[in-house]
């Protein structure tokens, strides 16, 4: 049995979508950020930043969203990854540029007008939402050229570089993050909307009554 801790975050929902996409048997524990329960001891214990997401499996403990995304496929016999090194790298610079580039921008968005707004009462800091816009307009145009050649992120077959970057896109239905432009990106997101592990995570974050508002 998988023990997966998270939150209602896009960190946390990669892991979730990736459990889902692989039909895993888990369990979910709703980590209550706002009541601090991240920073109690028995927490810290499974992850020393007191952060989400972490996963706990066999008596083992991992964290970071993508390192337990990459462990979820790589047990199940490579599915939504590869055996293969060369598309494993594939996958793996896909989900990184991903990251480090539009998800810290992505990032920039949800923390200003969700994390701040809901949680500390503070209005958004437009200098850095139009910092965060203007990265994003230099980094978006390649993925959607790679959507127009692709099916999926990383071919014709969904990956685990789709359920980090779906996440990841999410914010732009709670924050002003503006993807219009990007017809191929839209349709992939539009496709992976109606997919059955969205659904089942949006199910189960609701039944948690963890859902951002």
């Amino acid at each position: 049995m998988f023990t997966i801790y998270g939150y209602n975050s896009f960190n946390g929902i990669k892991v979730l979508l990736t459990a889902e996409e692989l039909g895993l048997d888990y369990d979910y524990v709703h980590v209550e950020l706002g009541k601090g329960e991240q920073k109690k001891p028995e927490y810290l214990q499974r992850h020393p930043y007191g952060k989400i997401p972490a996963l706990e499996h066999d008596g083992h403990r991992l964290v970071e969203s993508a390192s337990i995304c990459r462990y979820l496929a790589n047990i199940n016999d490579h599915r939504m990854y590869s055996a293969d090194p060369l598309q494993a790298a594939r996958i793996d610079q896909t989900i990184d540029m991903m990251v480090l580039h539009v998800g810290r921008w992505l990032g920039v968005y949800f923390w200003q007008e969700v994390i701040c707004k809901k949680f500390f009462k503070k209005t958004p800091d437009a200098e850095l939402i139009a910092e965060a816009e203007g990265f994003l307009k230099a980094h978006l145009p390649y993925f959607d050229h790679l959507l127009e050649e692709n099916v999926f992120l990383c071919g014709s077959e969904v990956t685990i570089a789709d359920t980090i970057a779906y996440a990841m896109f999410q914010v732009h239905e709670q924050t002003s993050a503006d993807i219009s432009a990007y017809p191929n990106i839209l349709r992939w997101y539009g496709e992976f909307s109606e997919r059955p592990s969205v659904a089942a995570v949006k199910a189960r974050l609701e039944k948690q009554g963890s859902m951002l508002g």
